[in-house]
């Protein structure tokens, strides 16, 4: 999808991926070499050295082929969201731990999730300035509302879990 906008180096890709779509989409570098090496091997993508200082750099950019793979893709439901939380396993097992280990891990969560939210409100006030500009805008807008809505959430929940923790240690 990043390289029906441009073509991109796998680094580029990587930066691209922590800084846009990493709120609800995450990949490592492994991932991004071996997915690239596959959809040149399926002509979806060529690849191109590019001069300069330092190792030898690729730059992908998607083919035909490829971007009639996109639209067909696109085209396709949904599977399956995946989520992973890895404070909801920890807080699963915490029975045994004192309630301030729960306590700090939910103030550490509550933290992470107020400075996304900080973060997707300027993207959106970022493409609120510029939805006209591009169809691309109003699906770019459609995924921070999402995760606007999502951290809002996380939110609440952190507040409700560190009220019931609370009522739990006083006794209530």
């Amino acid at each position: 999808g990043l390289l029906s906008h441009e073509p991109l180096s796998g680094y580029d890709i990587k930066k691209r991926v922590d800084i846009i779509v990493s709120h609800f989409w995450n990949v490592g570098f492994g991932q991004i070499y071996h997915t690239l090496k596959e959809l040149e091997q399926e002509g979806l993508v060529s690849k191109t050295a590019e001069q300069g200082k330092g190792p030898q750099r690729y730059v992908y950019a998607v083919t035909e082929t490829g971007r009639d793979a996109l639209a067909s893709w696109l085209k396709q439901p949904a599977q399956k969201e995946y989520t992973k939380y890895e404070i909801l396993l920890k807080l699963y097992f915490s029975g045994g731990m004192p309630a301030s280990q729960s306590v700090q891990a939910i103030e550490d969560f509550k933290a992470r999730q107020q400075e996304n939210l900080a973060m997707l409100q300027g993207f959106k006030r970022n493409l609120e300035a510029v939805m006209d500009n591009s169809p691309d805008h109003l699906h770019y807008y459609l995924t921070v509302l999402f995760g606007e809505r999502v951290y809002s959430a996380y939110l609440d929940w952190a507040e409700d879990a560190l009220r019931l923790l609370d009522a739990d240690n006083n006794g209530a």
